[in-house]
Formats: structure tokens, sequence, C-alpha cells
């Protein structure tokens, strides 16, 4: 199964932010009962170096929308997203852990310490977030028959929600080169003019041209 990239990008954003805000009011609170007195910057430093890193790189990923209709690999994406949890909780644990178990080492030092395993761990995220949203070439090119499938997935769901605009556009969108019809459709169907829907148009007869002209190459024709 198939997901968007736009899709994969707001579910971590919304993940950081979650895990962001937890760790900030443990943070917050625990700066309010004294627990780092003469330590409030070396506190508040660790929690922003291993969260703000992250949660700017994401921002950046929704707000530029690069590849807006790439799809990646389901499978993929739920591995991306176990590790950017279990980051969040080994974050977690570490701010809950008890540094008087170290031997003579003060909450300072154990915060510094712990710089050994989480900054390596964040370095791993960062690249594959960066590979994952800034990487111009797909890891993975589906064909014609996975894209089908995709949209029959999408189709099933329009069925058992009801929407009958919805079941008309993807049992359109499954036929072959159903992709022009349905766009036809969806423009004969709006109650004014739909900008979006013109633009696609536009776009879709840039790409039709293209293709029966051979002005692209195949790889490109089928990203677009």
């Amino acid at each position: 199964m198939l997901i968007l990239l736009a899709d994969t990008r707001k579910k971590l954003l919304w993940l950081w932010l979650a895990g962001a805000a937890c760790l900030g009011l443990l943070m917050f609170a625990r700066t309010l009962t004294g627990m780092y007195e003469d330590m409030e910057t070396a506190a508040w430093g660790w929690y922003f170096t291993h969260i703000l890193p992250i949660l700017l790189l994401l921002f950046v990923a929704v707000i530029l929308n690069h590849n807006p209709s790439k799809v990646v690999k389901r499978s993929l994406f739920r591995l991306l997203y176990a590790g950017g949890l279990s980051y969040l909780l080994l974050v977690l644990i570490t701010l809950l852990g008890r540094p008087d178990t170290l031997q003579g080492k003060s909450i300072e030092d154990y915060l510094r310490l712990s710089y050994v395993w989480l900054l390596p761990f964040q370095f791993l995220l960062l690249v594959l977030f960066g590979l994952f949203y800034f990487r111009k070439e797909s890891f993975f090119k589906p064909n014609a028959a996975i894209l089908q499938e995709y949209v029959g997935k999408k189709n099933e769901y329009a069925h058992r929600r009801g929407s009958l605009l919805q079941i008309q556009a993807f049992d359109t969108l499954i036929q072959p080169d159903g992709l022009g019809k349905t766009l036809a459709m969806l423009a004969a169907s709006a109650a004014a003019p739909n900008n979006d829907l013109v633009l696609l148009q536009s776009q879709y007869a840039n790409w039709t041209k293209s293709r029966d002209l051979d002005l692209a190459a195949p790889d490109q024709l089928q990203r677009e």
C-alpha cells in the first residue's frame, strides 16, 4: 500500500509537536520545582538541542511541500515513524532517569553524558528525514499496476464513506486513461470555476503532449 509523501510530513510533524510539548511541560515543571537550580541554561539547552533540529526540518519540509504528488510505501513510512517515536521516548526516558545512580554524577553531568547516546540517534534521523523529504529522485517508482491498486484502495474507502462524488471520481480514475476524464467530470460538477482543477487540467494536457510526442523520458513522465 502507498501513502502520499505530503501526508507523511504532516503525521511526523504532529508527532514531533506532541512530543516537544510533553517534554517541554516536564522540563518547565522541573524548573519550577528547582531541580535545575543554577543550571537552567544548560538544562534548556539540552532540551532544545534534542528537539529543535528535527522539528525545524519537518516545518521546512511542510512549508516547501516538495514533490506533493510523490508516493512512498506505507511500510517504509511506518519504519520512519517508529524511529521518530523511539527517539522521543528515549529522550523522555533519559529525562526521567536518576543521575544519582551514577556515582559522583550531578544532574548537569548526567545530561551532558546523555549526548553520547542521543546525538547519534538524532543525526541518523536527520539524515533519513532529509533523504525522505528533500531528495529529488524517488527511492521507489510505482508502476501502473501499483498505482491502479492504490486508486482501487481509495475507491474502497470512498464507498465505505458513501461520498457520491468521490465514488464517481475514483470509479472513473481507475479506468485506463481515466485521469483526463476524471478531471473533466470534477470540473463539470463544480458549482463555480475551480482554479486547482484548471491548473491540473493544464498540467495534464502538457503531460499528454509530452507523452505523445516523446518530449520527455518515461521515468520523468511516470513521476509526473
